[in-house]
């Protein structure tokens, strides 16, 4: 079972990060249950993290 729910949490860290690669909006989060949202979430705020430190660096 913990198994199973972890890769869950996973993939919606995963997908979130895809999201916030491409550049899609917090609000467009396909989850409802607070855990998986959060899993999400924090996916997308990494990716925001790394296009900003990628964008930086290519300024310089």
């Amino acid at each position: 079972m913990k198994r199973q729910k972890r890769d869950r949490l996973e993939r919606a860290h995963s997908r979130g990060y895809q999201a916030g690669i491409t550049g899609r909006s917090k609000e467009m989060c396909p989850y409802q249950m607070i855990e998986a949202r959060s899993h999400w979430l924090g996916g997308w705020r990494k990716a925001m993290e790394d296009r900003a430190v990628s964008v930086s660096a290519a300024m310089v």
